[in-house]
């Protein structure tokens, strides 16, 4: 099979709608301030650092599969609490419903992601006669003081990582959500744990979860608001046998992340012995322009210094 054309994988990734929607980020930017860009909100207490976030699942998700919009509520928010080098502990949420059925759906798929990642879920509110459904979670987790990965610390001269578990499938209706959550919970936790280990031994000097951006889509973010830049290598990103690269690029993996670090090594090194499959991609630099190159050729992705992803221009 003939090789995609760079051109063609930059088109659909910059219309891909996980990363279109993310310029309404910047609308928000005043009401989080310090804190616009970040995986979550973040406070010190004693000799820790509590690290809080929220998300909410897009309609498309729910409208497919209800169960996986439950789980994947709590999933998400593990992974931006982790992507910190925080652990995930407690959440609350709420529910909108049309229908008791789809209550007992979100519900199951929530209390089974609660108990593979040991979050407790602490409070819930639920609308029983929305004429919708919708449910969105807050989720508050620790780190040790001093220790969190932040996301606009980006180097100049860092490699950047992706690490990610490929040993899963796409879900059958959503099919950029790659599922790789059928494992012991004991082996999912150990991946989380990556993150941890990366915080605590202060092994990285920036990081973000991967998300509904999408692969490339989380790298530029990461870049964007570290004021930097970056080649990235596409064929060196870790990727299933079983997904094509555009889709593979636009995919949300159940377990992902992104670091920079100027000890690329050590950090591939932990990642691997924690289940991840890690590989460096790039390196940052100080253009603050995004290119990616691909079977020999190279071109623009985003121009920070003339564009945005998250809407701050």
């Amino acid at each position: 099979m003939a090789k995609l054309d760079l051109e063609q994988i930059i088109a659909e990734l910059r219309s891909w709608p996980g990363l279109v929607r993310k310029k309404f980020a910047g609308r928000l930017a005043e009401l989080v301030d310090e804190y616009f860009g970040e995986d979550a909100g973040y406070f010190s207490l004693g000799d820790k650092e509590v690290v809080f976030t929220v998300d909410g699942i897009w309609h498309k998700v729910l409208e497919e599969d209800l169960y996986w919009g439950g789980f994947i509520s709590i999933l998400v928010n593990v992974h931006d609490v982790y992507a910190m080098g925080a652990r995930a502990r407690y959440a609350v949420n709420v529910i909108s419903v049309k229908d008791t059925t789809a209550l007992e759906s979100i519900k199951k798929g929530m209390l089974d992601a609660a108990q593979k990642y040991d979050v407790k879920i602490l409070k819930g509110h639920v609308h029983p006669d929305a004429p919708f459904n919708s449910v969105e979670v807050a989720m508050i987790g620790f780190a040790k003081k001093g220790c969190l990965i932040k996301s606009n610390t980006a180097k100049e001269g860092d490699s950047i990582i992706v690490a990610v578990d490929t040993d899963g499938k796409p879900h059958k209706k959503l099919i950029y959500n790659f599922d790789s959550t059928n494992k012991p919970t004991e082996t999912i936790r150990k991946q989380l744990e990556s993150m941890v280990y990366l915080a605590e031994n202060k092994l990285v000097n920036a990081g973000k979860d991967l998300s509904n951006a999408g692969i490339i889509g989380t790298i530029a973010m990461m870049l964007e608001i570290s004021k930097k830049g970056a080649v990235i290598e596409l064929e060196k990103i870790p990727k299933p046998e079983n997904v094509e690269m555009i889709q593979w690029l636009k995919s949300y993996p159940a377990c992902g992340f992104c670091v920079t670090s100027d000890r690329s090594e050590e950090v591939k090194r932990v990642f691997e012995t924690h289940g991840l499959k890690a590989e460096v991609v790039g390196k940052v630099d100080s253009s603050r322009v995004v290119n990616l190159r691909y079977n020999g050729e190279q071109k623009t992705f985003f121009d920070f210094r003339k564009e945005s992803v998250l809407g701050l221009l």
